[in-house]
């Protein structure tokens, strides 16, 4: 993910600078002024936040030739504002219902993301310390609708913010099975053997407040 947006910003500030020089006839007429001030405003800080409009100029090849530059370094622009981390995903309408639980039973609640080479966990109460604070917003955490789990609304935290569980991760063999039901009905489904998780017993032990006496 870093690769590729350092890619993106390396490409769009080429194809900023080549714009610039190679049509700035163009660019000097009234109607298209406003395009100069939008590119000397981009650079590496700020092209994260950065945005235009395609125009669509057509009626020449080299407005054509223009346009297509600015709709490259466009496509270069949205792919540097995506996300760019792996995170930890607690739903929104899950904190309520997990903080009533806490506040009833007073039992601690862990998240736990596993990914294919690592597994990284978080408290609940740190996940409330981090969305709590509008600074962290773009930076430690985002809040997007997702496409994937019926738009429901999803907290998305940098997985560094929490603590690193299992520093490696076999996955399972995985393989096809067919199951006879009855009334001759098949189903097919995928079993898993084997995978194995080397945990970080001392950070597994700090996050659910295990004592060495008591693991």
């Amino acid at each position: 993910m870093t690769e590729r947006t350092e890619q993106n910003i390396a490409r769009a500030m080429k194809l900023k600078n080549d714009i610039l020089s190679s049509y700035s006839n163009l660019l000097n007429h009234p109607s298209r002024l406003n395009y100069i001030n939008v590119l000397n405003a981009i650079n590496p800080e700020t092209i994260h936040i950065s945005d235009f409009k395609v125009p669509g100029w057509r009626s020449t090849n080299a407005l054509t030739e223009l346009n297509s530059k600015l709709k490259e370094l466009k496509s270069c622009i949205k792919e540097i504002q995506k996300r760019d981390y792996l995170s930890i995903t607690p739903k929104v309408e899950d904190i309520k219902v997990v903080y009533k639980w806490i506040e009833t039973f007073n039992v601690p609640h862990c998240y736990f993301q596993v990914f294919f080479d690592k597994v990284y966990g978080i408290s609940f109460k740190q996940i409330l310390s981090i969305i709590s604070d509008s600074d962290n917003e773009g930076s430690v955490f985002s809040i997007e609708q997702d496409t994937k789990n019926q738009n429901k609304t999803t907290i998305k935290i940098r997985s560094n913010a929490g603590c690193e569980i299992a520093y490696k991760v076999d996955e399972p063999c995985h393989h096809s099975v067919r199951k006879e039901m009855g009334r001759g009905r098949l189903l097919f489904y995928v079993s898993f053997q084997g995978g194995m998780a080397y945990l970080d017993l001392d950070n597994l032990k700090s996050m659910l407040s295990i004592k060495d006496d008591e693991f």
